[in-house]
């Protein structure tokens, strides 16, 4: 049996996605391994009440180890690996662990690498290169720290997995090298089970909401292109006397990059008085993220860029209609139920949200799931195989 380690060193509520696909993918280990793969979360020793829930039925390895690291200390295991190809801190606690391989690491300024000496076989995981497609939203340090990661991630990881074809073409563009050494694992999403998926009086009367509602659970950073769906409900209202029609959105406010964008999108809200038909609630419990996509009329991604959307993927796990910017990894998603708009044209976007607010239909919706229901064991058992095939490979 092969034991592999995912490390859990970044701040989860700030990147939702990277938790959801690492707990989804032990699911599908617990789940799909004959006694393969044997999963193990890394843990820090003062995990919160709400985080233990999280990760309930996951075993957990309690450390600081790899969290109270000050700045001194993350250097010099640095400079080890470059100059030595490895690290014996890191080496004898993965070793005294017994754990063959550490997965899904190397999270930016959270980077951990093992070196191409190690005894442990290791995995980087690049959710994306945004980057080189808009490097406005980047400082130089960003870009440079950026490109410095995939160099040191295909120098000192085993392989780096990819969660797209679209980011493989880009890390191509790259570097040949690390284009060599980089492996996709699509990932797909398990549907939530019927039992928890909350009921949608639940949902109204927890949040106050009056009606039928589309759903937009993206982060609010910058490129996620909120106001595209701000500008298209103004229309809506305007142009079109449409009075009732509600965006529901959830995810992190914050944008480190662009600290004033949620700031923005409140004034936006207030000066063309859409209060009543756009609800920012926050950050909500994962069991109410999917019961309010499950309940919507449709999703709704209107980002200009996306490294794999976990949110398009849980979509499509529930047979939910999408309605999705028309950029390269949307298409590569390529839902049963989707439609597609020009991010940067809130008029096209107006139009569908107008034509699907008035013709949706709750009986073709069940349908749909249970047509996608249907599919998912399916689905995850091939998104396990091609990872156990990667993992195996390495040993």
């Amino acid at each position: 049996m092969i034991k592999v380690g995912f490390l859990i060193n970044f701040n989860t509520q700030k990147w939702l996605g990277g938790t959801y696909v690492i707990k989804n993918l032990i699911y599908c280990i617990n789940a799909f391994s004959k006694k393969e793969i044997k999963p193990v979360l890394i843990v820090k020793k003062n995990l919160s009440k709400k985080e233990i829930k999280e990760f309930k039925n996951i075993k957990l390895i309690k450390t600081n180890f790899f969290h109270n690291q000050n700045l001194f200390k993350k250097v010099y295991y640095k400079l080890l690996i470059i100059l030595f190809g490895k690290s014996d801190y890191y080496e004898n606690f993965f070793i005294k662990n017994k754990i063959n391989v550490l997965s899904h690491i190397n999270v930016m300024s959270n980077s951990i690498f093992l070196g191409k000496n190690s005894s442990i076989k290791s995995l980087s995981f690049i959710p994306d290169f945004q980057h080189i497609h808009y490097p406005e939203n980047f400082s130089f340090k960003n870009k440079l720290m950026r490109n410095l990661n995939i160099r040191m991630s295909a120098l000192h990881s085993s392989k780096i997995i990819l969660s797209s074809f679209d980011a493989k073409k880009d890390l191509k563009t790259i570097s040949k090298f690390a284009y060599k050494k980089s492996v996709v694992n699509q990932v797909i999403f398990k549907a939530p089970e019927r039992k928890d998926i909350v009921s949608l009086a639940f949902l109204k009367k927890k949040y106050n909401i009056y009606s039928k509602f589309f759903y937009l659970p993206n982060q609010y950073w910058f490129h996620k292109n909120h106001i595209a769906v701000l500008e298209a409900l103004k229309n809506i209202k305007k142009k079109h006397k449409l009075k009732k029609i509600l965006v529901i959105s959830t995810g992190c406010n914050e944008d480190h990059r662009n600290k004033d964008n949620f700031n923005i999108i409140k004034k936006f809200i207030i000066e063309n008085n859409l209060q009543d038909s756009y609800r920012y609630i926050g950050i909500i419990p994962y069991k109410e993220v999917l019961s309010f996509m499950y309940h919507s009329i449709a999703l709704i991604n209107p980002s200009k860029f996306e490294g794999r959307s976990s949110t398009v993927e849980q979509a499509k796990s529930l047979g939910k209609q999408t309605i999705l910017s028309n950029i390269n990894i949307h298409k590569e998603h390529n839902p049963a139920r989707r439609i597609y708009f020009n991010p940067d044209n809130f008029l096209e976007l107006s139009s569908i949200m107008i034509k699907i607010w008035n013709n949706h239909s709750y009986i073709n919706d069940k349908k749909f799931a249970n047509k996608a229901y249907k599919k998912s064991k399916d689905n995850l058992l091939k998104y396990y195989k091609n990872y156990q095939k990667i993992v195996t490979g390495l040993l």
